[in-house]
């Protein structure tokens, strides 16, 4: 589970971005990895509900 009070998204992006062939400069790599950050607070509540096998999706709208 995804602890954003221990996730460091400069170190994921630093990471990440040279293994999907993206050649980001710093100032880039700073507003991804703030991105980054923002994103993990925004879902970490959801993230923090548990789930089981037997809990099934929402179903999709087809109209």
């Amino acid at each position: 589970m995804l602890d954003p009070d221990r996730f460091d998204p400069a170190a994921h992006v630093a990471a990440a971005a040279p293994a999907v062939g993206l050649a980001l400069d710093a100032a880039r790599q700073a507003r991804v990895a703030a991105a980054f950050a923002l994103v993990a607070r925004i879902a970490a509540p959801a993230l923090a509900v548990p789930l089981t096998e037997a809990d099934e999706p929402a179903p999709v709208y087809r109209p």
